[in-house]
């Protein structure tokens, strides 16, 4: 009898060590893809300029460009933003994210798109960092962190 229910308890610890598996890697998944869409919005704003770009950052954003150029909300959206060209295809890889409460999500990530700032070309694949808050249920621009040299 205590052979079965030693196996019988076995067997649930097992089922319930591989459900919270599964729900932490689908939680993992969805995680990553909710940074991916976050990143893919705000390299496109980016790209497009300081009117579509100041909606997404939050008011304590702060930017560090791999030439130590760094800026706060207003000083980017004003002097920094609209100095990046790029072709319109890009993609991010090798993802990392944390996250805590579903306020804060932090990605680390390597952007690969052919891009000049203030006219240098810079690595095309290039490591990023950009943090993310979520203000009124929308992910905004904490920080973000370009680490990519220029060639």
């Amino acid at each position: 009898m205590r052979s079965l229910a030693s196996r019988l308890l076995f067997t649930a610890f097992i089922s319930a060590v591989v459900t919270l598996s599964a729900n932490a890697v689908s939680a993992a998944d969805d995680m990553t893809e909710t940074a991916r869409a976050a990143l893919v919005a705000f390299t496109e704003a980016v790209l497009a300029g300081p009117g579509t770009l100041a909606p997404m950052l939050a008011p304590e954003y702060q930017i560090m460009r791999a030439n130590g150029v760094g800026y706060d909300r207003d000083g980017y959206l004003d002097r920094g933003a609209g100095t990046v060209s790029a072709r319109p295809d890009f993609s991010h890889e090798d993802l990392v994210v944390t996250a805590t409460d579903d306020e804060v999500m932090v990605v680390r990530y390597f952007l690969r798109i052919d891009e000049t700032i203030d006219g240098k070309p810079v690595k095309r694949r290039a490591p990023r960092l950009t943090v993310f808050r979520k203000i009124d249920a929308v992910w905004k621009v904490v920080a973000h962190s370009n680490f990519g040299a220029t060639k």
